[in-house]
């Protein structure tokens, strides 16, 4: 078992100066407060939705271990906060500059909370309330900028604490959810790989990967105990090796980018859409379809990469398509900016070995890519949803090939679609076909 405190300081170069995990890890705030607060006062942020742990107001608790401090709630009603430019800006107004946030809530709260640390210097003791994503422990956090679901430099948490209480009593739903963004680690490293490789991203480097790897190995272990702690071991190890790599490109590849525009699609039309992990869970099924279904059915792999390029209408397809969510443009020019990144990225790429012992490059490639079978199995193990059409709400077949036709067109950071838009094969057809594996991969999970 990891030893998360000291793999946590060495990941953050001791910015995350501890990490504390395990039966009575909130025993531990008052200690932490002392340690970390300067001259100030001291902010809790939290939304607005009650949480409660060993049958206790979770804020009330964690308030009374802090001492005196302003409670600041973030968002709209009923818990749902979204971090897009209006919400950010009025949170840092409203924190101002104190000697001490202490976050209380989900990966969103989290993130609010590392942007406010890093705009105005204060020291941040973060509380995780459910194991849901990996995102506590990392420096990042993921905003919406002019439409878009965004990563983006923020700050390190000084001090990280997860209770197994507070886990235990988190909604179940928020820890199957958790368990949908852990199994990602069966999918996007192979996106990484295949960039690295290309020379848009790296080194690569599997001693990244490895301890998510190895952690998740128990997700569906028959002890509660053991797959809990797998499940928080493996979030939490994936925070860090994204630290280590500055990157969350190891953990998030093409099956983030599907939960990121159902995300994008549901803000823009004003309906909801379910937690990400729920989505990410079910999307890294399908990812690991698509990558089964490229290696039997397409030419990309058999091409010489170096000589692809990106189609000349490149520009009118991302315009036309985020132009269905946006008609004002706005959304479109900002992904646009993000593929015309990606574009020059690649056309200054030194890809002089990409071609080159194409068979070992992908046997290693494979390596990385998961069976869905398990991934879905993994899912069940847990009661999160398996296919698209159960999520809360449900994403119909018609729906989910759109999400997939747009993955290339969103961000600035290359997978497997867009080697598949430079040879031509990412069409209707070769979508379809990866929706009819994902199905059949599941199809005896019921």
């Amino acid at each position: 078992m990891t030893d998360l405190d000291a793999f946590a300081q060495r990941s953050s170069a001791g910015a995350l100066t501890r990490l504390a995990a395990g039966p009575a890890a909130l025993d531990e705030i008052p200690v932490l407060v002392r340690r970390l607060a300067a001259p100030g006062e001291r902010v809790l942020l939290s939304d607005d939705t009650v949480k409660t742990a060993a049958d206790v107001d979770l804020l009330s608790w964690v308030a009374g271990l802090v001492g005196p401090a302003r409670l600041v709630t973030a968002g709209g009603p009923h818990g749902h906060v979204t971090l897009d430019e209006a919400t950010v800006e009025a949170a840092v107004a409203e924190i101002g500059t104190p000697g001490l946030v202490v976050s209380v809530g989900s990966g969103t709260i989290t993130d609010l909370g590392k942007v406010v640390a890093a705009r105005s210097g204060a020291p941040l003791l973060a509380v995780q309330t459910a194991a849901s994503v990996n995102g506590f422990s990392d420096p990042l956090s993921v905003l919406v900028i002019g439409g878009a679901k965004r990563t983006k430099p923020s700050s390190w948490p000084s001090a990280l604490v997860i209770d197994d209480r507070v886990i235990r009593a988190a909604p179940a739903r928020l820890n199957r959810s958790g368990v949908g963004d852990a199994i990602a680690i069966w999918s996007a490293p192979a996106d990484w790989y295949l960039a690295c490789r290309l020379g848009l991203d790296g080194p690569f480097d599997d001693a990244v990967v490895r301890p998510v790897l190895d952690a998740v190995e128990q997700l569906a272990d028959p002890d509660p105990e053991v797959a809990q702690r797998a499940l928080v071991d493996g979030l939490t190890l994936g925070g860090l090796v994204i630290g280590i790599a500055d990157s969350t490109a190891p953990l998030s590849g093409s099956e983030h980018l599907v939960s990121h525009i159902l995300d994008m699609t549901a803000m823009a039309r004003g309906t909801e859409h379910d937690l990400h992990g729920a989505q990410v869970g079910a999307a890294t099924v399908l990812c690991t379809a698509l990558w089964q279904e490229v290696r039997a059915s397409c030419r990309v792999f058999d091409l010489r990469w170096s000589e692809l390029t990106y189609p000349d209408d490149l520009a009118e397809r991302v315009l036309g398509t985020w132009a269905e969510l946006d008609p004002s443009g706005r959304l479109g020019q900002e992904c646009l900016s993000a593929v015309e990144r990606k574009v020059a990225t690649w056309n200054a790429a030194d890809k002089t070995d990409c071609d080159k012992g194409r068979g070992e490059l992908l046997e290693a490639l494979f390596g990385y890519v998961g069976d869905p079978a398990r991934s879905a199995a993994t899912l069940r193990h847990w009661g999160a949803a398996v296919r698209f059409d159960e999520l809360t709400p449900a994403v119909g077949r018609e729906q989910l090939a759109w999400t997939l036709s747009a993955l290339p067109y969103m961000r600035d950071r290359l997978t497997l679609p867009d080697l598949l838009v430079m040879s031509g094969e990412w069409t209707p057809k070769l979508i379809g076909r990866v929706l009819d594996r994902a199905e059949a991969s599941v199809s005896g999970d019921r």
